[in-house]
């Protein structure tokens, strides 16, 4: 299983860099290719493949195993006698390959009364004494010298290039898992922060005697199973989030006996929006907290909500009570409007404004979102 992956990572990292050694090849055997075009092939084929081996020795030897573990004396060590090394012996095969040329050349050029040659004719290019190979020694590991010098730098740019694309998606997953992590903890405390508050309403219709408490056990089974079931999604149609808010704000109807001053007004020119769940219901239930409606003379909630396909408003003016009411342990430990802001930054960064008014007698919020970014 580590080979395969060793290999596939092989693939994966040179798919840009194999183009970059055929054009090597090819430029090689172009360059020599007046002389004779299978010795240019032959010659361009060994330069390039000792280039590659190479290469691949660097990357995947010493740069991981000597220069990323600080070993900078023994990489520069070991990194010299591989490259003095691969000079001399690729200088050696291709004088090799050249000599044996010559003498195969020279071979097939043995005397006969039709070769004498005229003086006007010019000679070929190899047509010399086998000791005129001695004097290409030094243009031969010139060039090896300059072409493995070459290829052993360009590799560790590649490397590094490579490395630090694998960096950037192994921190953007670390992102995602991250963001993953603090949502499902943000939801954690959202849930029993509406049960808590759900379940001292029931209790209070329950010891006040409110022919509706039971509905309201059934009203809150629907909403948990909501909660449950739904909320769970990364996405959900608004539709649904819609009804659950319904249900909550009928759910609040039954805690006093007196006609609420709220209205729900919504506008919606798509069927299919999704959005994040659990979203508005925050600031519903936080206007029911302080706006006194049902409590106070005056007391009223305003609740807006418009969206399209390509962005949603929701929108919550509500009045401010007289007598603030005393927190729960859950607000006090500032699960509310914090949560939905840190929500809001994590699910639609960037695509979202959200506004908190507060006046002496009003409390507004206004939340915007861009749904053409996040909208999948």
């Amino acid at each position: 299983m580590q080979k395969s992956t060793f290999f596939q990572r092989i693939v994966k990292d040179w798919g840009f860099e194999s183009l970059v050694w055929i054009a090597v090849l090819v430029l090689l055997t172009i360059s020599n290719i007046s002389t004779d075009i299978s010795l240019s092939v032959e010659l361009a084929a060994l330069l390039t493949g000792g280039m590659l081996f190479l290469s691949i020795l660097n990357r995947y030897l010493l740069l991981p195993y000597m220069l990323h573990k600080r070993r900078m004396w023994l990489y520069l060590l070991f990194s010299s006698c591989l490259i003095i090394g691969f000079i001399y012996l690729f200088s050696y095969f291709e004088e090799t390959i050249v000599t044996s040329y010559v003498e195969n050349l020279q071979k097939e050029g043995d005397w006969s009364p039709l070769d004498i040659q005229l003086p006007s004719e010019s000679k070929p290019f190899f047509d010399m004494p086998l000791s005129s190979a001695s004097r290409t020694s030094i243009p031969t590991k010139f060039k090896v010298t300059v072409l493995f010098f070459g290829s052993f730098f360009i590799s560790t740019l590649f490397h590094y290039r490579n490395k630090e694309k694998k960096d950037e998606r192994t921190k953007a997953l670390l992102l995602q898992e991250k963001t993953e992590m603090e949502l499902k903890f943000l939801k954690s405390q959202m849930n029993p922060h509406f049960l808590f508050n759900a379940l001292n309403n029931i209790y209070s219709m329950i010891y006040m005697g409110d022919k509706n408490a039971a509905n309201s056990v059934l009203m809150l089974s629907e909403m948990l199973r909501y909660v449950t079931d739904e909320s769970g999604e990364e996405k959900i149609n608004l539709i649904d989030e819609i009804h659950y808010l319904e249900n909550y704000i009928d759910f609040q109807r039954f805690r006093y006996e007196r006609d609420l001053n709220l209205t729900f007004e919504k506008n919606i020119t798509s069927e299919n929006i999704l959005i994040s769940p659990m979203l508005f219901q925050p600031f519903v239930e936080n206007s029911f907290k302080y706006s006194g409606v049902g409590v106070e003379n005056g007391a009223f909630i305003k609740i807006n909500l418009t969206a399209d396909k390509d962005s949603l408003s929701f929108d919550v003016v509500n009045s401010k009570r007289k007598k603030k009411p005393q927190k729960t342990p859950s607000e006090r430990s500032g699960v509310g409007l914090a949560n939905v802001s840190k929500r809001l930054e994590l699910l639609y960064p960037d695509s979202y404004t959200f506004h908190v008014k507060e006046e002496d007698n009003l409390f507004s919020i206004s939340l915007k979102i861009d749904l053409r970014k996040n909208n999948y």
